[in-house]
């Protein structure tokens, strides 16, 4: 029986949880659909272990944590691909040494250039530097984490192929210039919850009764459209068939 748009789950595409999380409390995210990004490579090694129902775990190394950059290992990282379906949250961040960000994400992009996954990607004050390395080695699952670039950078993502998953802290006239069909909703939980009105991960509510309006839509709606989204991402990218069981399913019927 296909799902009326209300009945999907709350989606969300950038949020991150401790890898040692219960079931209590992944209860209590009342049922959301939550991806799961780490911040570093010990994170992401005790996250690829999991299987969880409604959560889909990333494997990354978060640009602003320079010991995350420091303990990047290549082979390690080729292993996981193996296992997650999910690389994130990696890019660039104003904090740090470029140099060495850049090469830690250049190895990254290698690595899985040709592997079915999406990636999560920071840009926070260098967008313009993270765009030029997507151009000269793009991927099809590349997903803008709260992309702020400037109208040129942004329209130079779309041309990419980019999908951006958006926040209700970002703006109004950012929100409104990115197309539709290539947008995923975010909380960025917990950093951002003060920010975005989110107190959980999956607590999306906000940016759905934010974006709806802007957007000539229904939350309900606007909720059935980030799944449908998801779907198409997920297919052409060969990732829908590694999504757990039940998230690919409602992907299907959205």
């Amino acid at each position: 029986m296909s799902l009326f748009p209300e009945e999907l789950p709350p989606l969300d595409c950038h949020a991150h949880i401790a890898p040692d999380v219960t079931p209590a409390q992944i209860d209590a995210l009342h049922g959301a659909v939550v991806f799961a990004v780490t911040r570093t490579p010990a994170e992401a090694h005790r996250a690829c272990r999991r299987r969880d129902a409604r959560l889909v775990w990333g494997s990354g190394a978060h640009p602003g944590v320079p010991e995350a950059l420091d303990a990047f290992d290549l082979k390690k990282f080729r292993a996981s691909l193996q296992h997650s379906c999910l690389v994130g949250e990696i890019g660039l961040d104003r904090r740090g040494n470029l140099e060495q960000q850049r090469t830690v994400l250049a190895q990254i992009l290698r690595a899985a250039h040709d592997q079915p996954v999406l990636l999560s990607l920071h840009s926070t004050g260098r967008t313009g530097p993270l765009l030029d390395l997507l151009t000269d080695q793009p991927h099809p699952g590349m997903i803008l984490h709260w992309f702020l670039g400037s109208p040129t950078e942004r329209q130079h993502a779309i041309d990419l192929g980019a999908y951006f998953s958006v926040n209700a802290a970002m703006p109004d006239d950012i929100l409104t210039s990115l197309p539709l069909t290539r947008l995923l909703p975010e909380t960025d939980f917990p950093a951002s919850r003060r920010t975005t009105g989110a107190s959980r991960p999956g607590h999306i509510d906000r940016l759905e009764q934010r974006l709806a309006p802007l957007l000539g839509m229904t939350p309900q709606h606007l909720r059935r459209r980030f799944w449908q989204n998801l779907r198409e991402l997920t297919t052409r990218t060969h990732v829908l068939d590694r999504l757990p069981e039940h998230v690919a399913d409602w992907a299907l019927e959205a």
